[in-house]
């Protein structure tokens, strides 16, 4: 879908509600497509009361044994950010990911904007697909009440990832053979656990799909992500699938919990962010290019600072997850 026809889709909308949101948010510039205060379509989305004072931040997390373990926090070693390599042949994440977006509504999540025809060729010609070329209708970032339909949509992604047995069966293969064995390898550094000793983890299972397209106004917001229910004792683990510098949009991140001292964190295709979201407040900077970025993100709780049965009060944490023991 073109620009100029992802412009159009915004018709469907309540003209009014859209003109009074856009300079509310501050996104009237015309040069715009994306003018809504919702960054990024996700498949997921966190649904947090917002008076601090029904909420409960204070997780208990317990051992193997049932025993409250008197902290809850990961180690300070596995906080640190670090950035990791992963093989894209043997996980091509980005195809599984192409292929699960050919399969969704485009009038809901989108669709891929291509070359038409090579004029040296008699066959239509038809480029690989790029994730960065994936266009998400205009109505699809924004609220209801502002007349979009974003909720639809993310519930509607939602839906398409978690049954989306080629992509999640990849996801799968990528944590446990790859994320997982780099975590426990770090446990093992910093003296938590020894070689042989077996740590079990709790991924988030599936993991969280991004889509930021552009050119928009709209960035997500510093936080921390216990504002959101989730535990100090999870490490976060974010995988960019779009060319950073065809995008321009970087995670940026404190490098110590209320530092303030935010800074990008570099990575590309091919590589995974490691970092503790939890205390870290973090964010991604606006989209001002003319292609989509595309990441996903997951949680992973760490046996004896992750306390697998707690909710935060307040919260519905739709993430849901799966154990596995190294």
């Amino acid at each position: 879908m073109k620009e100029d026809e992802a412009v159009n889709c915004s018709s469907k909308l309540s003209e009014k509600k859209m003109i009074a949101s856009c300079r509310e948010y501050g996104g009237d510039s015309s040069n715009l497509v994306y003018k809504s205060g919702i960054p990024t379509l996700r498949a997921s989305a966190h649904r947090v009361k917002f008076k601090i004072k029904h909420r409960k931040h204070d997780p208990k997390p317990v051992d193997r044994n049932g025993n409250l373990t008197g902290t809850t926090w990961i180690p300070e070693e596995l906080q640190e950010e670090q950035v990791f390599s992963y093989d894209i042949n043997l996980y091509d994440i980005n195809g599984a990911v192409i292929n699960l977006l050919r399969d969704c509504d485009p009038n809901i999540v989108g669709s891929f904007q291509t070359s038409s025809i090579d004029e040296n060729s008699s066959e239509p010609y038809q480029p690989a697909l790029r994730l960065e070329d994936f266009r998400v209708p205009v109505s699809s970032t924004w609220r209801s009440v502002n007349g979009g339909s974003c909720e639809k949509a993310q519930k509607y992604l939602s839906a398409k990832v978690a049954t989306n047995t080629e992509f999640i069966d990849l996801y799968d293969k990528f944590v446990v053979e790859t994320v997982l064995p780099y975590v426990k390898a770090r446990l093992v550094k910093c003296g938590a656990k020894c070689d042989s000793a077996t740590c079990a983890f709790y991924y988030q299972r599936p993991p969280t799909l991004r889509l930021q397209p552009g050119p928009g106004w709209a960035k997500v917001r510093p936080h921390n992500d216990v504002e959101y229910g989730h535990q100090n004792g999870e490490l976060n683990i974010w995988v960019p699938l779009t060319d950073r510098v065809l995008t321009g949009v970087d995670l940026w991140s404190e490098s110590f919990f209320e530092v303030g001292d935010f800074h990008q964190i570099l990575a590309n295709v091919g590589e995974a962010i490691s970092w503790h979201g939890s205390s870290r407040r973090h964010y991604v900077n606006p989209n001002t290019s003319i292609n989509t970025r595309v990441s996903i993100d997951f949680r992973i709780g760490v046996e004896g600072y992750f306390d697998p049965h707690w909710e935060m009060q307040g919260t519905t944490d739709d993430h849901s997850r799966r154990k596995v023991e190294i």
